[in-house]
């Protein structure tokens, strides 16, 4: 069972031996050849790639978009086209909502999902801008309602009676003009408990409405955010509607938006005769095992040297543990021995897993 592993470290040398009389230039040429046969078009320079900044989105001509492992996307595919039906139903109610309350045709398209983080769409909105923060119970927490500056004075251009004009002097809401917006969110609000009437009840409720995203308050900056988009046309004028919610605030209905739709088919004799099985493979697995009888620090000259006959001094006592490794991981510490007529290694002491 002992298998002698002598491990002998030592300096590292550059083993240079057959390269002295490589051109390395010439080399690097025959690389770059090499990798313009294979470049296929995409007219890759090698400098360009070695020295590209990590922040650059399009590295490769036509190349997809980054993908970012640290925040994966979380949708399931249910979760997400149930999302999607939501977003649908809400586009179709406030086309012929805000038909009728402004005696024009206007239509309400929605323009997608797309997920981020709190700050990050805080970044986004521009300052000034009209942007609202409702409860939705029973979701959970704060959601906010997104609406385009240019967009909120349209609407209150068109319920004073005034023609339906884009708005280029954008700025912050009077006192009178922040009640009336406030009530254009409550509608949003009830167009969407309209909308996910299907799936549950909601119960809306506006919190606050802001000119400077920068005073809003209530969510972490590292919140997940699901962002619906929606583009709302009155006649021949065009803005954005944007209902974001923290994608933890569905967590009280997931089981409504992401059921569990797995279902286990084998019965419960099946499933321990498939663990019984696997047990046995993995009993039946070849391991690599070793001892290490010690270990010495030399230089490779003095390797060079070695013949047979030579003594290597180890440094620990013959009475010293030695060292077990299963599969090049140190998992035991053992006690030579001899069993008959074959060596042995008693097992002592399991060493700590990291």
């Amino acid at each position: 069972m002992a298998n002698d592993d002598k491990n002998l470290g030592g300096e590292s040398l550059n083993a240079q031996n057959g390269l002295d009389d490589m051109d390395l230039e010439a080399a690097i040429g025959a690389a770059e050849n090499l990798a313009g046969e294979v470049n296929d078009g995409m007219e890759m320079d090698l400098d360009d790639v070695l020295n590209a900044d990590s922040s650059d989105e399009d590295l490769i001509p036509g190349g997809g978009k980054r993908y970012d492992f640290n925040r994966p996307n979380s949708m399931s595919k249910v979760f997400e086209q149930n999302l999607n039906a939501v977003g649908e139903s809400f586009a179709k109610t406030g086309t012929i909502d805000f038909t009728n309350l402004f005696r024009i045709t206007t239509t309400v398209e929605f323009d997608g999902l797309r997920q981020t983080t709190y700050s990050e769409y805080l970044e986004e909105l521009p300052n000034p801008t009209c942007v609202a923060m409702v409860t939705l119970p029973p979701l959970k927490g704060y959601s906010m309602v997104h609406i385009d500056l240019g967009l909120s004075f349209l609407f209150l251009k068109k319920l004073m009676g005034g023609a339906v004009v884009p708005e280029e002097n954008v700025r912050e809401f009077t006192e009178i003009e922040r009640g009336i917006n406030a009530g254009l969110v409550g509608r949003f609000t009830d167009i969407f408990r309209k909308g996910i009437s299907k799936w549950l009840d909601i119960t809306p409720s506006f919190v606050n409405i802001e000119n400077n995203p920068n005073y809003l308050s209530g969510l972490s900056e590292g919140t997940a955010m699901i962002v619906m988009k929606f583009m709302v046309k009155l006649d021949t004028v065009e803005g954005m509607v944007e209902l974001a919610f923290p994608h933890v605030s569905f967590g009280p209905v997931r089981d409504i938006f992401d059921p569990e739709t797995g279902v286990e088919l084998r019965t419960n004799l099946e499933m321990k005769d498939d663990r019984r099985q696997i047990l046995e493979m993995i009993q039946g697995t070849g391991t690599e095992l070793t001892v290490q009888l010690g270990q010495v620090k030399s230089t490779l000259q003095d390797i060079m040297n070695l013949s047979l006959g030579d003594i290597l001094h180890l440094p620990q006592g013959k009475d010293t543990p030695l060292l077990v490794n299963i599969e090049g991981q140190a998992s035991w510490l053992g006690e030579a021995g001899r069993i008959g007529q074959n060596r042995a290694i008693k097992l002592i002491r399991q060493l700590d897993k990291e």
